[in-house]
C-alpha cells in the first residue's frame, strides 16, 4: 500500500476542480522534503471534517498548487470525548496531544487542580495554543484523522465543574477503592474523562466530582502516569463505543 500524503488547508475548497494553493509551509514540505513531481496525488485536510484528494499542478519551492478531484465529509465519531487533564511539569500536556488527537480526541481542556505542580505562565498562552495547533495538524495528517480537537484555555477544577452539563457523562480517573472499570454507555452523546495530577485528586476535588455526579474508574492495579493514564482511558472509552 503506497504512503498517503497529506497537507492541511487554511480555506475549504467548494467544489471539484477547483484550484488552490497550499499553504507556504506545506509547499516547502512537499517541494523540498517529499520533492514530489507535477502530477503526483495527495490528501488535504481542513480539520473540519472535510477530506480533498488532490491532485499536483504546479510545484515551485514554496508554492504548490493543486486542483480537486475529490471531495469527502466525514462526520465526527461519536460520542464526542473531551479529555480534561491536569497540567504537570515541562512539556507533558504537549506529548499527550499527538496521541490522544490520533485516537480521535474532539476537546482537550488543561487543567489546575490542588496538585498541580509547576506554574503556568498564562502570558504566553496565545503561542503555547498555536504550538497545540500544529502538534495536532501533524497527528491528524499522520492519522488521517480529519477532525481537529478544540483547545480551552486552562481552567481551575473549581471552576471546570460549575460548566458541567446535566446530559453530560463524567468519569474521573480514581484510586479509590470503589473505582470501577471505565465503562460508559454507549448510548451516551458527550463523555468527559478527568485525569488528576501525578500526586491524585485531593479528597476535596473528588467528594465535589461525587455530588456533580461523577463516575470514578481505574484502569487497573498499577498507579499510571499521566500521560498513561490518558491515552489508555480515551482507547478503553473508544473502543466501549465500537
Amino acid at each position: 500500500m503506497s504512503r498517503i500524503i497529506r497537507v492541511f488547508i487554511r480555506e475549504s475548497p467548494s467544489q471539484l476542480g477547483e484550484e488552490i494553493i497550499l499553504p507556504e509551509n506545506e509547499s516547502i514540505h512537499i517541494s523540498r522534503v517529499l520533492r514530489m513531481q507535477k502530477g503526483d496525488k495527495l490528501e488535504a485536510l481542513d480539520g473540519q471534517g472535510r477530506r480533498f484528494s488532490a491532485e499536483c499542478l504546479e510545484i515551485n519551492r514554496s508554492k504548490v498548487r493543486v486542483r480537486i478531484l475529490g471531495i469527502d465529509q466525514i462526520m465526527p465519531a461519536l460520542p464526542e470525548i473531551r479529555m480534561v487533564i491536569a497540567l504537570g511539569k515541562g512539556n507533558k500536556w504537549e506529548e499527550l496531544i499527538r496521541p490522544l488527537t490520533e485516537l480521535g480526541v474532539s476537546q482537550l481542556i488543561p487543567l489546575i487542580t490542588d496538585r498541580t505542580e509547576g506554574v503556568f505562565e498564562s502570558g504566553k498562552l496565545a503561542d503555547k495554543k498555536e504550538r497545540w495547533q500544529k502538534i495536532a495538524q501533524e497527528a491528524c495528517k499522520q492519522s488521517g484523522n480529519t477532525w481537529m480537537p478544540k483547545f480551552d484555555d486552562p481552567i481551575h477544577f473549581e471552576d471546570q465543574l460549575t460548566k458541567v452539563e446535566k446530559e453530560e457523562n463524567c468519569w474521573m480517573g480514581s484510586l479509590r477503592t470503589d473505582a470501577i472499570k471505565l465503562s460508559p454507555s454507549p448510548a451516551c452523546k458527550q463523555l468527559s474523562i478527568y485525569i488528576g495530577p501525578e500526586g491524585g485528586w485531593s479528597l476535596k476535588e473528588e467528594e465535589n466530582a461525587r455530588k456533580c455526579g461523577f463516575d470514578f474508574f481505574t484502569l487497573g492495579d498499577h498507579v499510571l502516569r499521566v500521560d498513561t493514564a490518558a491515552v489508555c482511558a480515551l482507547a478503553v472509552a473508544r473502543n466501549c463505543m465500537l
